[in-house]
């Protein structure tokens, strides 16, 4: 673990998960521009991405690499990895604009909420099973547009029902933490 930039714990997890943010403008730049195998190269950038969101937490576990930064980074990435992949998928017509929707609203309720929780007393909730469910599912949906696996595209009915779940969850969670239990910080 590497201290930098005064309290910042930098670990071998953390720094997969800000590749995984770094990935991102790449992705944008060979899905919209069009050439030869654009989209290809875009799916084989997003796999990357998504193997990096399964490394970091598996080491960062494995390894004792679990860090506050972490605890914020990763969540972060992956908000920001599916509002990115799904409205470049929806604008491209690859996805029904109604899941898009969904998708956007639901992880900027969860990244909003998340960010005043933090903001407000230091600490956020952790992910249940079912909200690591559905972010697998995400993945699964978008690799199977990117990559045109029809047989995987169903996956997405049951992502949006535990994202559903999961943002539910985190609601309630959040709110009893912080507003019925009085932990905010005034």
């Amino acid at each position: 673990m590497i201290k930098c930039w005064g309290e910042i714990e930098m670990t071998v997890a953390n720094c997969l998960t800000l590749i995984r943010i770094l990935l991102l403008p790449f992705f944008l730049f060979f899905f919209f521009y069009d050439f030869s195998n654009h989209y290809l190269i875009a799916a084989i950038i997003f796999t990357l991405s998504a193997l990096t969101d399964l490394f970091d937490g598996y080491i960062a576990r494995k390894f004792d690499q679990i860090t506050s930064l972490g605890k914020i980074l990763d969540p972060l990435a992956d908000k920001l990895t599916f509002i990115i992949v799904f409205t470049a998928l929806a604008i491209d017509g690859f996805i029904p604009f109604i899941l898009i929707v969904f998708i956007l609203v639901r992880e900027l309720v969860v990244l909003c909420g998340s960010m005043y929780m933090y903001y407000r007393s230091k600490d956020i909730i952790s992910p249940s099973n079912t909200g690591k469910g559905a972010t697998f599912l995400l993945y699964i949906t978008a690799v199977s547009y990117i990559w045109d696996l029809s047989f995987l595209q169903p996956a997405a009915f049951i992502a949006i029902g535990l994202a559903l779940l999961s943002g539910v969850r985190y609601c309630i969670e959040g709110y009893n933490k912080y507003f019925v239990g009085h932990n905010i910080k005034k």
